[in-house]
């Protein structure tokens, strides 16, 4: 009988095929740390050599040359208001909106203090137009230039101007001084009427 005599001690053989297996039991964690770490560095180093875009800190339109192409495709006539001084247009469109059946006319104004304005127009309907608002509050109606706007209030400071004519919705949204809304509410009468 040719028997191979077992070690006494629980020591490992350096060499040994059991020394070899804790070896890799052990190394697995780190092994796999080691090449997450170098996949994040090699995505990191990726990003920071590939060119980064320049983009314009406040995004400006020409809002009255976009409604003059946008008129050949509506069916209704765009109000298009002017805007005081200071003043830039950040966004103009025309077409539907999110899930809505209703074309609309859409401008966002934003001028100096934080203050900003958008105006919303379409053939559409009362319930168009309480979309528009929202949660906001029925506050007050006010009469500028002949044309009745309901004000509704909201609780974070935005206010809602709607008016109608017909079938013809518009619906001014603001976060402004009084005066700036009565600019608009008074070009919004004057050609809604």
């Amino acid at each position: 009988m040719n028997a191979q005599a077992q070690p006494e001690s629980d020591a490992i053989l350096p060499g040994s095929r059991e020394e070899m297996r804790v070896l890799r039991k052990n190394s697995n964690w780190v092994n796999m740390l080691i090449a997450i770490l170098a996949c994040f560095a090699v995505v990191g180093g990726a990003l920071l050599m590939a060119p980064q875009p320049q983009v314009d800190a406040e995004r400006v339109v020409d809002y009255q040359a976009i409604a003059e192409q946008s008129q050949t495709n509506a069916d209704f006539k765009l109000i298009v208001p002017q805007i005081p001084a200071g003043w830039k247009s950040n966004e103009a469109s025309l077409g539907e909106v999110g899930d809505s059946e209703y074309t609309s006319w859409y401008m966002s104004f934003i001028g100096d203090q934080e203050q900003w304005v958008s105006v919303e127009q379409a053939v559409a309907s009362q319930k168009w137009a309480e979309n528009q608002v929202g949660d906001a509050v029925a506050a007050e109606t006010a009469t500028v230039s002949g044309t009745q706007f309901q004000i509704y209030r909201s609780g974070d400071a935005r206010e809602y101007w709607v008016a109608s004519k017909g079938d013809m919705y518009v619906v001014l949204t603001a976060t402004a001084t009084p005066e700036i809304l009565d600019h608009f509410a008074r070009q919004i009468a004057s050609q809604l009427n």
